[in-house]
């Protein structure tokens, strides 16, 4: 029945208390899950130390990857560096250096377009 409960929360946007619930009751998927689809920060963050407090390594790195948008990689770098989990977070380190490369890439192309057209604007008036 807590499972449902947790659910009902969960659907009702009242993720933090749906996630409560499935970490009391040691379903820690759910809370993932639950915490992925409410694109909380703050509550990603939340469940992710509370991984580390259990001593969960694997609900660490699974956190981390379901949760891959909503976790800054700084409180992974600090948590994982603390708490010797660095082989855990270099998976989520390598993808957030790819992402960030990627998008530096894009805006440097689409500067280069922008500044193509300032430089072509004076010569076409």
């Amino acid at each position: 029945f807590r499972r449902v409960a947790a659910y009902l929360y969960k659907k009702n946007s009242r993720f933090e208390q749906s996630v409560e619930l499935s970490k009391a009751d040691k379903l820690y998927k759910d809370a993932m899950e639950t915490t992925a689809d409410s694109k909380d920060q703050e509550l990603a963050e939340k469940l992710l130390r509370f991984f580390v407090e259990l001593d969960s390594k694997d609900c660490y790195a699974a956190c981390l990857y379901h949760c891959y948008e909503l976790i800054r990689p700084d409180v992974v770098m600090e948590l994982s560096w603390r708490f010797n989990l660095m082989n855990l977070a270099m998976p989520f380190m390598v993808q957030t250096m790819r992402t960030m490369t990627d998008r530096i890439a894009s805006l440097e192309e689409a500067n280069a377009e922008l500044e193509e057209k300032v430089e072509e604007a004076p010569k076409l008036a």
